[in-house]
């Protein structure tokens, strides 16, 4: 389960003395650049992602742009977007954390014949009509739902559930609560998507309603494991339910309040979708693809890895997660 985990491992433990090697490798080569301009913004999630994105670039010898905003925005981020191509560089990585609003600028950059690379969310159309993007490394997060609920599944049959999305908006955290209501009703569950959007304070509102209205919600899946989803749902849930012990709570990615309540036994488990590689992995095919022309032949999926009890202490020794 966790072989993708531990090569990280492996990977940082090579790339942290390769500073001289990969100065002395880049003598000579062609210079290129590479332009993130995705939905990243002030959030744990992206620190690796972006780590991942500099050592990419550095390890292939490209010249990187990084850009995210304050807050997630889509209309920020397709201003970004814009701003990207203006910059014409060799390679652009995007992600389509709303598809229908930025599918004009992807095919803007694709027009003004900019390679592009899509991570973390891709185009959700069919191959053959999807954007002519060069590749999509990322999670499946329709699949990522699917097996939030088959965690809880192994342990419990719920007699109620929810999932509460903190980024209604996204594309990605939308598929995510699909997956798991679409498991959980086909094992006779009820499910019900929760906005939890606008803030810590909001979203505790949004879970201790909850709690009033289905008192007997026993499995949460949060989309998000920040301070405003995961972190204000766990003291809500602690606060409003009586037996907080016999609630299942799984979450999405391996920010630091996930792997405090993943070590305290508040949570079963998170669903994680690899943020480093996201990052790392389209410098260095984007490298082969200018120099060579050539890509691996499918999708790159980075997720859903399950991450629980068993394998934090594995986690925590790659030392991607900025929290050790």
């Amino acid at each position: 389960m966790l072989k993708a985990i531990a090569f990280l491992a492996v990977a940082a433990a090579v790339l942290s003395g390769s500073e001289t090697v990969a100065a002395d490798a880049c003598e000579g080569r062609q210079p290129f650049s590479i332009y993130y301009a995705t939905h990243a913004f002030k959030n744990p999630f992206f620190v690796p992602l972006e780590a991942g994105a500099r050592r990419g670039a550095a390890d292939a010898c490209l010249e990187i742009s990084w850009t995210q905003d304050e807050a997630f925005s889509i209309p920020m981020t397709i201003e970004r977007m814009e701003k990207a191509i203006a910059a014409a560089p060799d390679v652009l990585v995007f992600s389509l954390a709303d598809p229908v609003a930025m599918r004009p600028t992807v095919e803007r950059a694709l027009s003004a014949g900019i390679p592009v690379i899509m991570i973390n969310v891709p185009d959700p159309q069919p191959r053959g009509e999807r954007l002519p993007y060069l590749i999509y490394i990322g999670p499946d997060e329709y699949r990522g739902g699917v097996v939030a609920a088959e965690t809880v599944l192994k342990k419990i049959t719920p007699h109620r559930a929810a999932c509460l999305n903190s980024l209604p908006e996204h594309a990605g955290t939308q598929a995510r609560c699909r997956g798991w209501t679409d498991k959980l009703s086909a094992a006779g569950v009820v499910s019900s998507t929760v906005d939890v959007s606008g803030g810590a304070e909001r979203a505790a509102a949004a879970v201790s309603a909850l709690i009033r209205d289905h008192p007997d919600t026993d499995a949460i899946v949060t989309t998000t494991g920040d301070s405003n989803n995961l972190g204000a749902v766990l003291p809500t849930l602690k606060k409003d339910v009586a037996d907080f012990g016999k609630v299942e709570l799984v979450t999405f990615d391996l920010e630091p309040e996930v792997i405090d309540g993943i070590e305290s036994g508040d949570v079963l488990a998170a669903i994680d979708q690899q943020a480093y590689l996201q990052g790392y992995l389209p410098a260095v095919l984007a490298r082969q693809y200018l120099e060579s022309g050539f890509m691996p032949v499918d999708d790159i999926l980075t997720g859903p890895v399950v991450v629980d009890a068993a394998d934090i202490d594995q986690v925590l020794r790659t030392k991607m997660l900025g929290k050790r």
